[in-house]
C-alpha cells in the first residue's frame, strides 16, 4: 500500500471513529468543531508562504482555478463552527460531501486537506455540540 493510498484512507477512518466516539460524548464534541479550520488555515498559510521570504508559496503558482478551490476547501473547513452556532449538523454533512468530491476530482493537489475533510466528516457524524446538553436541570426560582 502506498504512503497515498494510506494517507487518503487512514485520516477518513480516523474521523469516523471520531464522529462515534463523539456521538456519545459531549466533550469530543466540542473538541471536533476546530481542528478541521485550524488545520486547513495551517496549510493554507504553508501554502502562501513556503520557500521563504524570498521565495513564493506554492500557491503563487496556482492559476485562478487552482485558488479558487483552495479557497472553498478552506472555508468548507470552517463548516463545524458554523453547525455549532446553528446547533444543526447540515453545514457539517454538505461540506463533507462537498470536500469529498473536490478531493476526488483533485486528488493530488488537495491531499494536504484530507485531515481537515476527515475532521469535518468526524463533526458530520457526531453532530454538534448542544447549546444546553449536558448541562443540569435548574429548578425556578
Amino acid at each position: 500500500m502506498t504512503l497515498l493510498a494510506l494517507w487518503m484512507a487512514g485520516f477518513p477512518v480516523l474521523g469516523v471513529i471520531a464522529g462515534i466516539v463523539g456521538a456519545s460524548l459531549r466533550r469530543v464534541r466540542q473538541v471536533l468543531v476546530w481542528p478541521a479550520a485550524v488545520y486547513s488555515v495551517g496549510v493554507l498559510g504553508y501554502g502562501l508562504f513556503a520557500g521563504g521570504p524570498n521565495g513564493s508559496g506554492y500557491i503563487a503558482n496556482l492559476n485562478t482555478m487552482g485558488v479558487a478551490v483552495i479557497v472553498a476547501v478552506t472555508l468548507l473547513s470552517l463548516a463545524p463552527i458554523l453547525s455549532a452556532r446553528t446547533t444543526s449538523r447540515v453545514p457539517s454533512v454538505v461540506a463533507t460531501i462537498v470536500l469529498g468530491t473536490l478531493i476526488l476530482i483533485f486528488t493530488l493537489g488537495l491531499a494536504p486537506w484530507v485531515p481537515a475533510a476527515s475532521c469535518v466528516l468526524g463533526a458530520a457524524i457526531a453532530g454538534p455540540p448542544g447549546k444546553l446538553e449536558g448541562l443540569p436541570q435548574r429548578e425556578p426560582l
